[in-house]
């Protein structure tokens, strides 16, 4: 008599990584065996290393940084960061300048201490002129002032390295949460844990859960890094009590999406995530709680 084989069920790994992208990893995979959480960690772990030499503003040979050292016209980019250009364009647009990979010459600007008006004037009239020229993989550069994609980078990274492990062998699940960038990718929905604003703590209990399928989900304001968040189109810093979390496709849409919301006034915020309909937002701060219907439809009792 031959039996049928048997069903074994998948194995479960949990892991977390200190000093990732000056950050924390934290790394769910499911898997059928073993040598396949195995391999997929690897896998994940190589991409990630691989995009922080294209992205990094800390090391010096980059390819960001190369790039903007260089400043020559036409150069030829790698497709990771042509396809980071691209996408600021399009964020820098559909949210009217309020995300803008220059601002953080603001951070510098106001570090010293409140600029005088005309020196901030002259530094937001660059940011309003064009940027770079981007033609298919090839580049042109029209600004001195660095350039510094921070999340925006950080959650194309998280969104590439998940898909890579999610792509290995035997993977069913993958949930990785970079500094607080969360993604999914897998057949049923996790819930998610959304930090209210104040001093972060790691016994803290979240505020909420959120469940997510195959979608991502990240928080900005201040709680996190300090007062560093400022409007590109005033110069102005941003309420310093708010923090917005963004569900979406996508960890870089959230990413971009949720810096733009710290910055637009909640009412444009919530329209904005409306007219998008695959994005929700949550708005906080002393004196209001906003959230949008599709938020409410992911928002756990």
């Amino acid at each position: 008599m031959k039996w049928p084989p048997l069903l074994t069920r998948p194995r479960r790994r949990l892991r977390r990584l200190e000093g990732v992208l000056g950050t924390a990893l934290e790394l769910q995979l499911l898997a059928d065996t073993q040598a396949q959480l195995d391999a997929a960690e690897d896998a994940l772990l190589a991409e990630l290393d691989r995009l922080e030499q294209v992205f990094s503003r800390f090391l010096p040979g980059s390819e960001l940084n190369r790039l903007q050292a260089g400043r020559q016209p036409g150069v030829s980019l790698s497709p990771d960061l042509a396809a980071l250009l691209s996408q600021a364009q399009h964020f820098m647009t559909l949210t009217g300048g309020a995300f803008h990979p220059a601002a953080d010459t603001l951070a510098r600007l106001w570090a010293l201490g409140e600029p005088q008006p005309g020196e901030l004037n002259r530094v937001l009239e660059q940011m309003r002129r064009p940027l770079w020229t981007l033609q298919g993989d090839q580049v042109t550069l029209h600004t001195a002032l660095g350039l510094n994609f921070n999340a925006h980078a950080k959650g194309y990274i998280t969104d590439r390295t998940a898909q890579v492990a999610f792509q290995s062998p035997g993977v069913r699940e993958v949930v990785l949460n970079i500094g607080g960038d969360v993604r999914h990718i897998g057949q049923r929905s996790v819930p998610v844990g959304i930090e209210a604003p104040g001093e972060v703590a790691d016994n803290r209990a979240p505020l909420l859960y959120l469940n997510i399928h195959n979608q991502a989900v990240a928080t900005s304001g201040h709680s996190h890094r300090g007062a560093h968040l400022f409007d590109p189109r005033t110069g102005q810093p941003t309420a310093a009590t708010r923090a917005v979390s963004v569900l979406a496709p996508t960890c870089a849409e959230a990413d971009a999406l949720s810096t733009a919301f710290c910055v637009l006034d909640p009412g444009e915020s919530l329209a904005l995530a409306n007219a998008l309909g695959t994005v929700g937002v949550l708005i906080l701060d002393d004196s209001q709680h906003l959230s949008n219907a599709f938020w409410q439809q992911h928002q756990l009792p």
